[in-house]
Order: structure tokens, then sequence, then C-alpha cells
């Protein structure tokens, strides 16, 4: 290496689909990264993916990859159900993994793989992207800060056709939106209150010739006394669309989340195209615009990861928060299964 050359950091890309071209863009950004390899089963993807980012090797079988010496740390782009065989298999030969959510199916495999990335000293950080995003870290501002008082309710309704390939819709290989989609919201959740001590759920399926509950509504209730209401459809027919309501009210006032409210209020002094705005609505009727600064939350996720591995810290996002999040998922479904309420304490 020339003195005064950064030393890179040498990444694999497990998975060449729509998260693996994603992430990809970001990490070309990076000068202290090179993407060196590639997997995927399909020839095609993994072809398009290797010209595109110029990748030295390339494989249909991951663990060929994993046996290149020169490749530092992977991410793993998988289909959830395929989470738990590449990460430990990646422990075991020495990589830092970087894991896309939700950590896995089951809470044994999770165990298992925040075991073996321990014992093999690798960092093991899963993509809970909304720690690194500023409009969630303002959210998570105000209620810590106590503009809206406490406790505070958190709702959620939203409903679209969902998720584009099959496995999302298959009870044991993607669980459906209260696992796949929803882990964000029992992360941010768990980030912002603590615990969370029970859960309601109601669930049912509108789609044909599926194994997954694609429709559901949920309390989660935390040990802090907040509250977390959300209700989530894949189920929606092609096209089709519901409305979308996301806000927290508490004994102060309401925070409303964009989509929610008449955009075209905002204030033309705010620069929208370098801010993002809440609408505070606080008592005697007084509005406030609360604003962010936009960011690239996958950029500096990811810089969070390669910054991890050059100065050897652990992940600010852990093996243990996937884990903890599905413990929450798993709750939701076995009480929409149940129809009774899950005491958990996670």
């Amino acid at each position: 290496m020339k003195e005064g050359e950064m030393e890179k950091i040498h990444l694999g890309i497990i998975g060449c689909g729509g998260m693996g071209f994603h992430h990809a863009r970001s990490l070309s950004k990076m000068k202290n990264v090179e993407i060196t390899g590639a997997s995927d089963v399909d020839p095609e993807k993994l072809k398009r993916f290797t010209q595109h980012y110029s990748v030295k090797y390339s494989f249909v079988d991951y663990a060929q990859l994993l046996d290149i010496k020169e490749i530092d740390a992977v991410l793993i782009c998988l289909p959830t159900f395929l989470h738990y065989p590449a990460v430990i298999l990646a422990a075991r030969k020495g990589k830092h993994i970087f894991c896309e959510k939700p950590i896995a199916m089951k809470i044994e495999d999770a165990e298992e793989m925040i075991k073996v990335c321990r014992e093999n000293n690798v960092k093991f950080m899963i993509g809970f992207v909304r720690r690194f995003d500023n409009f969630w870290g303002k959210a998570r501002e105000v209620i810590r800060e106590g503009t809206l008082g406490r406790p505070v309710v958190w709702h959620d309704i939203r409903s679209s056709t969902g998720a584009s390939s099959s496995w999302y819709f298959d009870e044991e290989k993607g669980g459906g939106p209260l696992i796949d989609g929803a882990v964000h919201n029992y992360d941010f959740g768990h980030y912002t209150f603590g615990k969370v001590k029970r859960v309601y759920a109601a669930t049912m399926t509108f789609k044909k010739g599926i194994s997954a509950i694609d429709t559901g509504s949920a309390i989660l209730e935390y040990s802090s006394g907040d509250q977390h209401i959300i209700s989530w459809s894949w189920g929606l027919p092609q096209g089709a669309l519901g409305a979308q309501l996301i806000d927290i009210i508490g004994p102060k006032g309401a925070l409303i989340f964009p989509g929610c409210f008449d955009e075209a209020k905002i204030p033309r002094s705010i620069d929208q195209t370098q801010y993002g705005v809440f609408l505070l609505n606080l008592k005697g009727e007084g509005k406030e615009w609360i604003k962010w600064r936009k960011n690239d939350m996958f950029f500096d996720e990811l810089k969070h990861f390669i910054d991890c591995i050059v100065d050897d810290k652990e992940p600010c996002v852990s093996g243990e928060d996937g884990k903890r999040a599905l413990e929450i998922g798993l709750a939701v479904l076995k009480s929409g299964r149940t129809g009774l309420p899950i005491e958990i304490n996670v």
C-alpha cells in the first residue's frame, strides 16, 4: 500500500436482489470500502450485479465466497428464512456480518446466530435502519423530551398490496407484514419506550393461497405505560392502497407524521429539499412545525457498520436487538392466533 492510502474493507454481498443492489449503491460511495465478492443463486442477477459494480469474485454458492480470505465482512441480503445458515457459516469463517432484518424466523435460530458470532469474535449487526434516520430520530426526541407528556400512544395504520415476492407471504419463510415489516416498529418502540410487557392482537388473511397472516391489528403495552397501536395489511389487491395514519398522542398534544396533514400549509420558509417536517398540535390550538434535516439513512447505517470494523467497536444495533424484535412479532402472531393477550416482558 502506498503511503497516505486508506486501507480498504473488502466486502462480500450475499443476495444480489433489491436490497443487495440498494446497499451496494451506498457502499460504492465509501472510499474505504471495496465490494470484492458477490453471490446469488440466480446467475442472471449475479451477472448484472458483478458487471455493474466490477466485482472481482462471484459465486452462485455463497460458501465459496466465504472461503475468500481477502473478504473481511459480508452483507446478508437473503430472504429471512435463509439468514440463519448464512450467518452461522459466515461467522465460522471469521467474517463480520451485516444481516438484513428480521434476524430469523425462529427464536432458537436467532440465539444460535448470536452465540456463534460471539464465539468467533465477529461483529453482528441487524439492519434496523430507522436507528439512523433523522426522521425517526426527531420523533424519538420529541417523545423523550416530554413535549407530548407521558404516557403516549403511537398509532400506525397502513395497508397496501405488500411485498412483491411470494416468500414474504409464507408463514415459515417471511411471516407476512406483522413480522417482516413491523419489526421496524418493534425495534423503534423498544429503543424509545423500553420493554414490552403485553401484546393483544386480532389477525386475518385476505389473500388466497398464502400461509402467512397478511392483515392484523395489535396493541403493544410497554412497562413505561406507553402504547403502540399498529394496524397493517398487505392483503389489498394489486393497485389498491388504503389510507395512512401515523401519529403520536399524549396528554399535552399530538405529533402528526408527514402524509397525514395538509402539506400545502408547510411554510415556504422551510426548505423542503433539505428538511422534512412533523406537525405538532398542542394545547389551545397551538401548532408548530417540527423539522429535521433529511439524510441518507441507508448510507449512514452501513457507514456505522464499516466504522465498527475499522475501530473495533460493537454496532449500536445488535443481534440481541434483532432477537427482541422477533420475539415481539411472534407474540403478536400468537395473540392473533389464540385470541388471548400474551405476556412477554421483552
